[in-house]
């Protein structure tokens, strides 16, 4: 047989093994990977599988607590029905609105409005609407396909029990924006559903928000909710007992009336504020469901202001109030001697210029100075202790800085400084006038009724004052008994004689007596005080002040009243800062018998207790 057509034997080729090498190294990894899953992750896998089948819902903590110093609550909690939309969602379904605001017989507007304030977190429910009726709800609810992106929800919702007259104290509550996220942030919390805007609300929104829980629901194929299958418990926030006096507030805002003023009065040996009272004021109520734009542009527009806090956002020139403070001047600089006589003759002359008194006082001593309002003598003491002098002496009372009041959005007062009139006056001169001026309380001096309220009340303790606050104490929500008290902090001290306090008061309770405030008078009680009035436009009136302390021997109260182009101090601010005194110590009987099983008589609160309404 030929060697050419010898038959050869098949040679392997290599491609037939690499097939069945690459699917035996493919089956090995899949079952390496499912061995990993069903073995190895089992557990985990299914707890996620489980997940996908549940969803957390987040329950709302409900807010601390805010009672008044006798412990009347103020602000407390009550169930809501709460609507709310997903704003990505409702981008779809914008038909969805419309239909909304005609179930609830809401404004469609007011409630895209409310939208938008939740579109920086799209695709989360936002409220748009508090406080829908039961039968309301539970419709929309059962009809949750008419209504995509709307949700129902029970939500602990803040109620004030006075909607007017602690409004500008109190704040509000509403969804947070995103400054407010930043701000929570800050103190490490986690942003609640609702914030406090505001007010107390917001100074102390990291004590009042508490800590909001979680619900589990079970979803069924089509993730509607079945049954909670577990609960992460909301802790409440911590209760704020504040050092308001409720019925002090409301005897100032109604002896206000239709004024545009303010009413600081505090205690001074602690500078707890017993009531800060501003009007006009405006309704809490408003800001329920968010106020809408038309009662919004009403309030801002409003040439009255109502929204503006008056004790601690106007600033005026004090008046003859300010004559307090051109004594201590004259006090640090010793030129003050209460026997030395000024010669007023209607007026002083300085430089060119006759500056004009109230009157011809004659030759008269510090006490009849004070009593008769003399600008003649306090001019002439403020030019002895010169400008240097004045204004030392109002920085030393506080003047050219804020209080520190726990509230937000506080101003300082304006003196004469060397960097204030660069700053603000940077051509002027300065001459003897304008010192005289600021020893009446006029001129380049601008001060807030808060600020004026501690500046009595440094004269009333002796020359030391505390830094005003609103807040008493802090109670833990669990732990009723764990109280965090808020000491008094001493703020200004100014020196001075047991004598010179005392020649200072006594001249101010004259001045009530048989002087400018005599309509301050009250039967069986001696205080003192000090009227003034300063002027801002001419051919307006002037702004009326008045400040007192009382009672004289042992001060349990320091009070301001400003109002706004209100005349003479004795006949508007005297005679209201009366009421307010008079309430506070001397409280109708009939008042304290009605209110006995409902609050705590101020000497007998005990804050390791709750308070009861």
């Amino acid at each position: 047989m030929s060697v050419i057509h010898q038959p050869r034997k098949p040679e392997l080729d290599a491609r037939v093994l690499l097939f069945p090498a690459v699917l035996f190294v493919l089956l090995t990894l899949l079952f390496l990977r499912l061995w990993f899953f069903q073995v190895v992750r089992a557990e985990d896998l299914v707890e996620q599988a489980a997940a996908l089948n549940t969803t957390d819902i987040p329950e709302l903590a409900p807010r601390g607590l805010i009672f008044d110093r006798n412990g009347v609550m103020l602000a407390g909690i009550k169930p809501e029905w709460v609507i709310t939309a997903t704003p990505r969602v409702i981008d779809k379904h914008p038909e969805v609105l419309a239909k909304l605001a005609a179930e609830l017989n809401a404004d469609q507007k007011k409630l895209k409005a409310k939208l938008e304030e939740g579109r920086w977190k799209p695709w989360l429910p936002t409220p748009i609407f508090v406080g829908a009726k039961t039968q309301l709800a539970s419709n929309i609810a059962e009809r949750s396909d008419e209504f995509p992106g709307v949700d129902v929800r029970s939500q602990p919702m803040r109620q004030y029990r006075d909607t007017k007259s602690f409004s500008h104290l109190m704040g509000y509550v509403w969804v947070p924006s995103v400054e407010d996220v930043e701000r929570i942030e800050s103190f490490a919390k986690k942003t609640a559903d609702y914030v406090g805007q505001g007010g107390i609300e917001e100074s102390y929104e990291k004590n009042l928000m508490g800590q909001s829980g979680e619900m589990r629901m079970e979803l069924d194929s089509k993730r509607r909710p079945t049954k909670v299958v577990g609960r992460d418990a909301s802790v409440p926030g911590s209760q704020v007992i504040l050092s308001i006096d409720k019925n002090l507030q409301q005897e100032a805002m109604s002896a206000l009336g239709n004024y545009r003023g303010a009413v600081v009065a505090l205690d001074p040996n602690t500078g707890e504020v017993l009531c800060m009272a501003s009007a006009p004021s405006f309704d809490l109520g408003l800001f329920k469901n968010g106020i809408s734009r038309t009662d919004f542009d009403a309030y801002q527009n409003n040439p009255s202001k109502p929204f503006l806090n008056r004790p601690t956002q106007v600033k005026f020139a004090p008046g003859s109030t300010f004559k307090l403070v051109t004594t201590i001047a004259a006090m640090e600089t010793g030129y003050f001697n209460p026997n030395r006589p000024e010669n007023c003759q209607g007026g002083i002359k300085v430089g060119n210029r006759f500056i004009k008194c109230l009157g011809h006082h004659g030759s008269v001593t510090f006490h009849n100075a004070m009593v008769k309002s003399c600008n003649a003598y306090f001019m002439s003491l403020a030019l002895k202790s010169g400008r240097a002098g004045m204004v030392k002496a109002a920085l030393d009372v506080g003047v050219y800085q804020k209080t520190g009041l726990d509230l937000p959005s506080e101003r300082r007062g304006d003196i004469a400084t060397e960097a204030y009139m660069a700053q603000y006056y940077p051509k002027a001169g300065w001459y003897d006038g304008d010192t005289a001026h600021l020893g009446i309380g006029q001129g380049i001096l601008a001060v807030t009724p808060i600020q004026m309220a501690n500046i009595v009340a440094l004269v009333a303790n002796d020359g030391v004052n505390f830094k005003p606050r609103l807040v008493r104490a802090i109670r833990d929500p669990v732990e009723m008994q764990k109280v965090e008290l808020i000491k008094p902090t001493e703020l200004h001290k100014v020196g001075g004689s047991p004598a010179f306090w005392a020649t200072m008061k006594s001249a101010l309770v004259d001045v009530i007596q048989r002087g400018t405030a005599r309509s301050a008078q009250i039967p069986g009680m001696t205080w003192g005080g000090k009227t003034g009035r300063a002027e801002e436009k001419k051919g307006r009136k002037t702004h009326s002040w008045f400040i007192g302390f009382a009672p004289y021997d042992k001060p349990k109260i320091a009070i301001c009243v400003f109002i706004e182009e209100g005349g003479h101090g004795g006949e508007i601010a005297a005679p209201i800062a009366k009421r307010v005194v008079q309430r506070y110590l001397l409280p109708p009987k009939d008042s304290k018998a009605a209110s006995k099983s409902a609050t705590v008589p101020p000497a007998a609160v005990d804050l390791s207790r709750s308070p009861i309404d």
